[in-house]
């Protein structure tokens, strides 16, 4: 069969498949994005392994496959931006700070310590703590969706952390990258300057994990001040240029592309996550006069076809087979992933005046690991840093996590919270003096015309007689 419609077939399969069971456990009260995970579990290699079955023999549409379920997860991440609460992100920067770097310190230490006591050398210890440093934001982002919370200010801190962490943990992967003997990337404006200085500079090659984070910082600091800056001057202007176009959908086309040039730019130039890129250019749009009008081109798109294809990945990426009997290993690092999260993000937050109930929903939010743990599993494989083993047991935890934060986030967002019936209060004795002033003013207006009435009525008595 050839690749495209190999590559078709598998969409025919696991696109409805995610629907239907993503509308089974909406029934039951369980998250949507459970469901696609879940088709995505019994379809991996844990199972049934579609993705290596004769009918599709070859990588090409399986590959095809995953990259298009990547785009998914740039696109959500743009849609998170685009729904993220710009008022309350920027009330919550200090919060979001504090909680990022929380939820970096307990993960790596509680997770290094963790694996060398199950009787891994250090050097695969700290490579496992390091991949559970970083929070998978699209987790939690989907999961505030599915619950209308996207503008509460539990949102906006775990957003915001989520972003943060991510810088934070690449200063993490850094410094693991630097421990190792393997051969680095070249992709990057900072992993080429860091190659071209220790080959030019003593210094740098004295002391090239310094350069290598210095040079990561500033990449960051050049990243976010261009694209973030150019997206806030740019962006309606060019929007309202598209609109001239007489061609259909030509917004949300340009605005596609936006969102891969900023992911491309993310790891190209900032060093980061592309998908820290597609959050920032959504957050810009998030206060654009035409946002409205980018949401509903991007809702059938996103919803429809790549965020679900996302999830159903992450599910086609666990093999169980590979642990063996590594199951009390999987169980600590597992306790470790949630806890640390859970409970070093929590504290920050309380730490900061978010309150017992909402300092819970953060930690909960912050549990989830995705991506970049994922790479740094990878990148501790490539190595020979991470057998087997150890690889299935982080990919276990990444999935695992995904799995548990919908789940216990949906229950934290259940416990009542004296905050939020404050604001709600807040809210309603801000719109009554209006609501007082209408009523005084169609009061007196109805006085009015009673009189007028009565003075037109003696009138007419007055002519007859």
């Amino acid at each position: 069969m050839p690749a495209t419609l190999q590559f078709a077939l598998l969409i025919a399969i696991l696109l409805p498949a995610g629907k239907i069971v993503a509308s089974i456990s909406t029934r039951f009260g369980i998250p949507a994005i459970l469901g696609e995970l879940m088709v995505g579990v019994v379809a991996g290699p844990g199972c049934f392994d579609i993705l290596h079955k004769h009918l599709f023999s070859g990588n090409v549409a399986p590959d095809a496959f995953l990259l298009m379920a990547q785009i998914g997860g740039l696109v959500l991440m743009f849609i998170a931006g685009l729904e993220t609460d710009i008022n309350r992100m920027r009330e919550a920067s200090a919060t979001a700070f504090l909680v990022a770097f929380s939820g970096v310190v307990w993960p790596f230490f509680l997770g290094a310590g963790a694996a060398h006591l199950c009787g891994l050398p250090w050097s695969t210890s700290w490579f496992l703590g390091g991949a559970l440093t970083a929070t998978s934001v699209s987790i939690s982002a989907r999961t505030l969706m599915d619950a209308g919370k996207m503008t509460s200010p539990e949102a906006a801190v775990i957003l915001g952390a989520a972003v943060i962490d991510d810088v934070i943990g690449l200063f993490v992967l850094a410094f693991l990258a630097a421990s190792c003997s393997a051969e680095q990337s070249t992709f990057g404006v900072a992993p080429m300057l860091s190659e071209w200085m220790r080959s030019h500079l003593q210094f740098a090659a004295q002391h090239p994990l310094f350069v290598q984070m210095m040079l990561i910082a500033l990449c960051v600091a050049v990243f976010f001040f261009v694209a973030y800056g150019s997206a806030q001057r740019w962006a309606d202007p060019l929007i309202r240029l598209v609109r001239k176009m007489d061609v259909n959908e030509a917004v949300p086309s340009c605005v596609l592309a936006l969102v891969m040039l900023y992911a491309v730019g993310a790891e190209w130039l900032g060093s980061v996550a592309g998908i820290t890129g597609a959050y920032l250019l959504g957050f810009v749009f998030a206060s654009a006069k035409l946002k409205t009008l980018i949401e509903h081109s991007f809702a059938a798109i996103g919803h429809g076809l790549l965020i679900p294809l996302f999830f159903i990945s992450i599910g086609l990426s666990s093999n169980f087979r590979a642990l063996g009997g590594h199951w009390l290993l999987l169980t600590l690092i597992f306790i470790v992933a949630v806890i640390s999260k859970a409970v070093g993000c929590g504290l920050a937050a309380l730490g900061m005046g978010m309150g017992p109930v909402r300092s819970l929903r953060i930690g909960c939010g912050m549990i989830s690991r995705g991506e970049v743990g994922l790479i740094v599993t990878a990148m501790g494989a490539s190595t020979g840093i991470f057998k087997a083993p150890e690889v299935a047991v982080m990919v276990a935890v990444v999935l695992l996590t995904t799995l548990f934060t919908p789940l216990i986030m949906r229950w934290a967002f259940s416990i009542p919270c004296t905050k939020d019936t404050q604001e709600a209060t807040h809210e309603v004795n801000e719109e009554e003096p209006e609501q007082v002033e209408s009523a005084e003013y169609n009061r007196s207006e109805g006085d009015a015309s009673r009189v007028l009435m009565a003075i037109a009525k003696e009138y007419g008595k007055l002519e007859v007689g």
